[in-house]
């Protein structure tokens, strides 16, 4: 089951979708002319997000998906 997580605040990220069963994340930055990837994070970090929304997304996806070498484009 996705996830979708409001990005109205982000100036990096248009669209976020998590998933905490797979530990899959779906992403669309909005400096990519809209391409969407989906990365792997640790099912910890997913679902500290869901629960504490008060916090950086651009420095989440930084932390938790763009350090790990698992990226596919979609």
């Amino acid at each position: 089951m996705r996830y979708p997580i409001n990005t109205s605040d982000s100036t990096a990220i248009d669209t976020l979708s998590v998933n905490p069963i797979t530990g899959t994340v779906r992403v669309r930055f909005q400096s990519y002319y809209g391409v969407p990837y989906r990365f792997k994070a640790s099912r910890r970090a997913i679902l500290s997000l869901l629960w504490d929304s008060n916090r950086s997304l651009g420095q989440w996806v930084n932390r938790h998906c763009l350090q790990r070498h698992e990226t596919v484009c979609l």
